[in-house]
């Protein structure tokens, strides 16, 4: 890769960060679309959480990097995991995502059903987790099917769990592990497979995400209708106190708290219009001045990717 290429991608790590953090400061959480085939699947982010996780999520998203990409790996009852491949169209076999340099593990919230995770390196057989497969996250994430933290949430340090999948998202998941699945040789030895009668396995095969983005939606919208009324305010006194519900989440910190009713407040009567995925550049922007100093800070703490 070039100088300039590299440049431009480590700048784009950088200020993708710096956003993650920004949001992390006036409380705002990210809600992100998984366009798949069969369905879409919502997840609201843990920004204020495990910021440097969604910042890492967000990086990859946002970049492009999961066009394409497929669940390579299910387990009903368990998890259901992707992020790790693309089939992109007219390619003949499955390419590998590239990975960022991993990211620091952030554990705290349980691996529950209809959380997401990220995925990492397991120490090898008989030997106990290093710091090195402690902190191995990088691209590869999973939706956990069933109440997984009495594993996961100890398990080579413990799982980040970074978000948290909202509205009917997870009738999507349920659908994919519940398709047949095939082994191809690892890391696909659990490939969930659809409309397949065996021979080769193409793309129309596989279950893929066209997109996977951050929805365009005003922070305190939590019936996710592009505006802030009323119905939002009720949304949260329903789920006030919970730490298994996320559409109330406003600033992301795993729990609809008093501090989700500010968000709310300082969003009451925005209007977006109909929620749609958002592209980097359709996210807005703080000013420059601020822009730079945050991505100036989020490089001494994010490392810059090179591929």
């Amino acid at each position: 890769m070039s100088f300039k290429s590299s440049f431009r991608r480590s700048l784009q790590t950088c200020v993708v960060v710096a956003l993650a953090l920004l949001a992390t400061s006036r409380g705002d959480a990210t809600v992100v679309r998984f366009n798949s085939v069969l369905g879409n699947i919502d997840v609201r982010l843990y920004n204020t959480a495990t910021p440097l996780s969604t910042a890492n999520f967000l990086n990859y998203a946002t970049g492009g990097d999961w066009v394409d990409t497929f669940i390579h790996r299910s387990v009903p009852g368990f998890i259901v995991q992707g992020g790790g491949f693309t089939f992109p169209t007219g390619a003949t076999s499955p390419l590998s995502v590239p990975q960022d340099p991993p990211v620091l593990n952030e554990p705290g919230i349980s691996n529950l059903r209809g959380t997401i995770a990220f995925a990492k390196i397991g120490p090898p057989a008989g030997q106990q987790p290093t710091p090195t497969t402690i902190n191995s996250a990088t691209n590869q994430w999973f939706f956990n099917l069933a109440d997984n933290s009495g594993n996961l949430d100890s398990q080579n340090g413990g799982f980040t769990v970074f978000g948290r999948v909202v509205g009917n998202g997870m009738t999507v998941a349920d659908a994919i592990a519940a398709l047949p699945r095939v082994n191809a040789g690892s890391p696909f030895d659990t490939l969930p497979v659809r409309n397949f009668s065996g021979g080769n396995i193409t793309k129309a095969n596989l279950v893929t995400f066209n997109t996977i983005l951050p929805l365009n939606l005003p922070n305190g919208d939590y019936n996710f209708d592009g505006k802030v009324d009323g119905a939002d305010l009720a949304v949260w006194k329903a789920d006030f106190g919970s730490t298994t519900k996320a559409e109330a989440d406003g600033n992301g910190n795993g729990k609809v708290d008093a501090a989700d009713l500010l968000v709310w407040q300082r969003s009451f009567g925005q209007n977006f219009g109909a929620p749609a995925a958002a592209a980097v550049a359709a996210v807005p922007e703080p000013a420059a001045a601020t822009l730079a100093l945050l991505a100036a800070a989020a490089c001494g703490l994010a490392r810059r990717r090179h591929r």
